[in-house]
């Protein structure tokens, strides 16, 4: 499965959290931040309080969150669609 670019999953996020900030604010939002390595770009979300249902919601959505990701932690990674984020040109 491709991964998905991490416009969708503002616009997943924006959903889940019933509001517009993601997709306005993109990589800015709050509790948003990113990493690029080499052609591997993840996104990780906080997740509120909630991140066994966003993990759920996401996978409904054909996103693979890591659920490995900060066991304990209430931060998930996302693999999404390769952009010049943080740390690309290493």
């Amino acid at each position: 499965m491709a991964l998905k670019s991490k416009k969708k999953l503002f616009e997943a996020l924006d959903q889940f959290f019933d509001t517009d900030v993601y997709s306005k604010e993109g990589l800015n939002a709050k509790g948003i931040s990113d990493e690029t390595y080499g052609k591997d770009s993840y996104i990780y979300i906080d997740c509120q309080g909630k991140r066994k249902e966003l993990e759920t919601f996401l996978r409904w959505n054909d996103f693979t969150p890591n659920s490995g990701y900060g066991k304990g932690g209430d931060y998930t990674e996302v693999g999404v669609s390769y952009f010049k984020g943080y740390n690309w040109e290493v």
